[in-house]
Formats: C-alpha cells, sequence, structure tokens
C-alpha cells in the first residue's frame, strides 16, 4: 500500500498523485474510493490551516471523526501556533458549540478550522462559512458529493409585502419598479433601516427563534433584496466556489464531471488494482409484482435466486444490494415473517431484506456469511463495513428519482448524464467491498438479469479503464455493433438468448440469417413470462425475425 502525504504541491494517494490546485475555484480530485481522500484532508489541514479551512463531510459521525483526528493533531502542535477548530453540527454533542454559533454567528470566522456537515451548507448563508477573519477562508474541502441538493429560496410572500411600497413612480433611487395595475409600480425599499422598521412594524416573523442566526438571516435576506431585488436566493457550490479554493473529493466524481471538463484534475497512476469478474443471473420475480404471494409462495418463485446465492455466500462473505421494500396485495396474510406497512389502495409493502435474510437462513446459509443492505440507506456508498466481502451482489433493477442528476448538475454546474451518475452509484457500491483495500484481492460481481446491461458492461469498460493492464477484468460481453440497444421490453430477453445460444448474437454482429429450435419450457425457463404460453412470445419472434433470425417455439 502506498503512502499518503501531501508535499511539494502533489496529492499522493494509495495508488495515484493528483496535482494540488491553487488557484479560486471548484477543483475535483477523483482518486477513486478507499484511496485515502479523508486522510488526504487530514493532511491538508495540519499545511494549509492558516489560510482558513472549511471542511464539509457528508454525516455526522464523519464530522465527530475528522474533528476527533484533527483535535489529536492540534494537542501536539506549539501552544503558540495552535490553531482553532470548530465542529458544528444538530447532534446532542455539539449542543454547546450550537448555542454558541445561534448566538453569535459571526463568531465562525474567528476559527482557523471549521468542520459542517453538508446539510449545513444547504440550510444556512454560506457567507457564515467561508468567511475567516477580514476575508475569506482559503480552501473549502468537501469529502464526497453533497447529498442534499437545494431549490433556490423564494422570498417569502409576507417578507415581499414588508419590504416593497407603491406609487406611481416608474424608478425609485435609480432602479425601475414592477408595474402593477391602474399605472402603479411596486418598489423595494433600498434602506436596510427602513426594511427593518416595517419589518418590525408588521408583527411577522419569519423564524420561530429569537437569536442573533435568526438575525442574521433575516438581514440577509434583506441585503439580498436590496442587491437583487425579489429573485430566488440561490446557496449552490457553482455560484460561490469562485470567491475560494474549493475541492471536491470524490472516489467516482470523473463519471459525474467529464473529461473535457477542466475542473477534473489529471491523475498519474491507477484507482483500482483488483481482478474483476462479472457474473449475471436471472430473477424470476419484480419488486411491483401482480402476485398473491406469501412467504412460501416467495420461497417457490425466488428458489433459484436463493440456490444461487447460497452458492456465492459458499465462496466467501457476500453483500447484497436489493430493493428497500417488496409489494403485495392486501389480502395476503403476513404471517409475522416480515415487517409491513400498508400503503393507500390494495397493497402492502414487505420489507424485503428482512424477508431475504429469513429465506437465506432456512435454506441454511451462514447470517456470518453475508448481509443485506437496501439501495438508498447509504450503506452503498459511504461505509467501511464490508471492506473484507469479496463478492457483492445486485438483486433487482436500479431506480432513483428523476429530478437529482438535473439537481447535481445545477449544484456543480456539470452536465452529468443519468446513466453517468447512475454509472457512478454502482462503481461507489461495488467499492464497498475489498477491492477498496488496494491489495489486488481479486472480486466478483453478480447482478441481476433486471438491471440495464449495458451499464453493466461500462461499468466493467470503467474498472478496465481505471486499473493495470495485468488485472482480469471480465464477464459482461460487449453489445453487439447493431441493434445494440433493444426496445426495452426486449433487452432483457435477448441478453438471456444471446448466453442460451452465442451463435444469435454472432447473427445479430455478423448480419447472417440464423434459425434455431428451442422448446417452450426452456424458452419460459431462460426469459419467463407471466404465463407459459407460445403467444407471450410473439413480440419477441417479431423482434427476432426483424434481424433475420427465425425462432421456432416447439
Amino acid at each position: 500500500m502506498g503512502k499518503i502525504e501531501f508535499s511539494n504541491g502533489v496529492m499522493q494517494f494509495i495508488s495515484c498523485s493528483i496535482p494540488f490546485p491553487t488557484t479560486n475555484g471548484l477543483h475535483i480530485v477523483s482518486s477513486g474510493c478507499g484511496s485515502g481522500k479523508s486522510t488526504m484532508i487530514q493532511e491538508i489541514i495540519k499545511e494549509k490551516w492558516s489560510e482558513g479551512i472549511l471542511v464539509v463531510v457528508a454525516t455526522i459521525e464523519a464530522a465527530e471523526e475528522l474533528g476527533r483526528k484533527t483535535e489529536e493533531w492540534i494537542g501536539g502542535v506549539s501552544s503558540f501556533h495552535r490553531p482553532k477548530l470548530m465542529v458544528l453540527h444538530s447532534d446532542t454533542n455539539r449542543i454547546t458549540e450550537m448555542e454558541d454559533y445561534k448566538d453569535s454567528p459571526l463568531s465562525l470566522a474567528d476559527y482557523d478550522i471549521l468542520v459542517i456537515t453538508s446539510a449545513r451548507i444547504i440550510i444556512e448563508p454560506y457567507e457564515l462559512f467561508i468567511s475567516y477573519k477580514t476575508g475569506k477562508r482559503g480552501f473549502m474541502l468537501i469529502d464526497e458529493m453533497i447529498n442534499y441538493y437545494p431549490q433556490p429560496f423564494e422570498i417569502p410572500r409576507e417578507i415581499s409585502d414588508i419590504v416593497t411600497f407603491i406609487d406611481r413612480h416608474k424608478s425609485h433611487n435609480g432602479k425601475s419598479g414592477v408595474e402593477c395595475e391602474g399605472g402603479f409600480y411596486q418598489h423595494c425599499y433600498q434602506d436596510i433601516n427602513l426594511m427593518w422598521a416595517a419589518y418590525g412594524k408588521s408583527g411577522y416573523k419569519l423564524f420561530r427563534t429569537k437569536n442573533e442566526l435568526a438575525r442574521y438571516k433575516t438581514e440577509y435576506i434583506f441585503h439580498h433584496i436590496l442587491k437583487n431585488g425579489l429573485v430566488p436566493i440561490r446557496g449552490r457550490v457553482n455560484d460561490f466556489a469562485d470567491g475560494l479554493c474549493c475541492i471536491l473529493f470524490d472516489g467516482t466524481a470523473d463519471n459525474i464531471f467529464k473529461e473535457t471538463d477542466q475542473r477534473l484534475l489529471s491523475i498519474k497512476g491507477f484507482r483500482y488494482s483488483s481482478d474483476i469478474e462479472f457474473i449475471q443471473f436471472d430473477i424470476p420475480f419484480k419488486r411491483k409484482n401482480n402476485e398473491d404471494w406469501n412467504k412460501n409462495a416467495f420461497m417457490a418463485v425466488g428458489k433459484g435466486v436463493i440456490d444461487m446465492l447460497k452458492g456465492v455466500c459458499n465462496t466467501g462473505k457476500s453483500l447484497i444490494v436489493t430493493w428497500k421494500s417488496l409489494d403485495i396485495f392486501k389480502g395476503v396474510m403476513n404471517e409475522g415473517v416480515a415487517d409491513t406497512y400498508e400503503l393507500a389502495g390494495d397493497k402492502v409493502q414487505y420489507n424485503f431484506p428482512k424477508l431475504l435474510e429469513e429465506c437465506l437462513r432456512e435454506a441454511g446459509i451462514s447470517p456470518d456469511s453475508f448481509s443485506i443492505i437496501y439501495r438508498g440507506s447509504g450503506l452503498d456508498r459511504g461505509s467501511n463495513e464490508y471492506r473484507d466481502y469479496s463478492n457483492i451482489v445486485f438483486l433487482g433493477e436500479w431506480h432513483i428519482p428523476d429530478n437529482i442528476v438535473g439537481d447535481i448538475n445545477r449544484m456543480f454546474g456539470c452536465r452529468c448524464s443519468f446513466k453517468d451518475y447512475m454509472k457512478s452509484l454502482l462503481i461507489q457500491t461495488i467499492c464497498r467491498i475489498r477491492i477498496r483495500k488496494h491489495k489486488e484481492l481479486p472480486i466478483k460481481v453478480y447482478f441481476s438479469s433486471d438491471i440495464d446491461y449495458n451499464l453493466m458492461e461500462e461499468v466493467q469498460e470503467y474498472f478496465i479503464k481505471n486499473s493495470p493492464l495485468n488485472c482480469k477484468i471480465s464477464g459482461v460481453m460487449k453489445p453487439c455493433k447493431r441493434y445494440s440497444k433493444p426496445e426495452k421490453n426486449c433487452i432483457m430477453d435477448m441478453i438471456s438468448l444471446y448466453f442460451y445460444d452465442p451463435k444469435i448474437r454472432d447473427s445479430i454482429e455478423n448480419e447472417t440469417p440464423y434459425s434455431f429450435d428451442i422448446t417452450l419450457d426452456e424458452l419460459y425457463k431462460i426469459t419467463p413470462k407471466k404465463r407459459k404460453a407460445k403467444d407471450r412470445y410473439n413480440k419477441l419472434c417479431k423482434y427476432l425475425n426483424a434481424r433475420g433470425i427465425n425462432m421456432n417455439i416447439t
């Protein structure tokens, strides 16, 4: 394992090095997962604290850990040159710090090192955190992508009414007003004292609490109105990064920020060093299903998956990543085997990780050989808990909210696509297991047949590109040159047929005719439908015929 150090303007991670930025603006450090990013942040703090450093972390736990390690280092520093540290978050063990902050928010500028959670910079004015002594901090270090993507803060209607007045003059103090009915114009007061006077007279309270932080935030809104009018307030990283050197450390940010984005810092070396085998398996059920399942029915339908997982767990510790819940009809008894809660309408949701765990245990699989987490739990991208596991299993298709990619692009000013973001999530999750130890330990990645095959091919290509040539990374076949993206409802059927008979793929690749026979039982086994009947495969046959392939179902 390489030594993590910061010297001579270079950040040396475990297996790669990246130049340290010195100019203002947003800079992206993507050194790979488990490469020592948090340790590197500590090294930068030791070297640059006198210029003022703000560190933004994803969780309270991460803030506490960084605070503890920084306090240990400060304890060994000469008392004449000892930096001041503040760790600020809403948990109970930082009540004193939080109360001090609320009573005197401007005092944050006195601290050389300020550690906050990412939620804090979203819900409160960022100027409070980047201010340092009489100016701005030299560095803002963000550990992992910010998980909260703020919407513009709309000026409340009550405040708008308080800080404005109506008259017949088109302009006021050189600023044009907003035209109203009857030839009148709405103007904003151009004096903070007038705004405060009108606010006090109105009796309206923007914030429930009465402290200096509430006063600061109220006046912050007044200053914004003075400068910009009644337009929404934005607090995105992309809006204020130019005022200081802002560095985002994220293991998979190179998927979100394109190579052509000059903010993505160049890397020397490799991000990973493990052999990886990708393995696809069939999944005969969906999260939103139309079956009247109980536990026994699920065990029957999912027997092939349970048997597959048993074989995987027997080869080494396995992390299973799946859905948080599984829909069933409300009339089905739960039998006490899993937590449920009712939905609006006629459905109930099973706690699927718990249900799956019980099924695996009943199948004789040792609970010490596997762990089950659900997507979006936080454990799928921010945990070291599974760093000794050799296998990871993606069970079930992956969905994210439609708006999240747009929020990321607005937050950071990038051009990330939906597939780019999905790829970054998959890579982050794969790197929860022992590939993150950077000790050349091989891993296996299993994924169910309902997950986008082309996406998994891109994940495989990413690891090939970011690993030494001697690493063996394979398992996902490249898409065909032609017809590489069948219609969504045919793609999984086609992938199953590729594995059943590779000549089908060759026929499409080479544009040559091909004919093959397959029994209905065989076809139903490799690509099951709601019922076993030839007419269920009419669309697939039509799709194949259009490509010169005749599938004769016997």
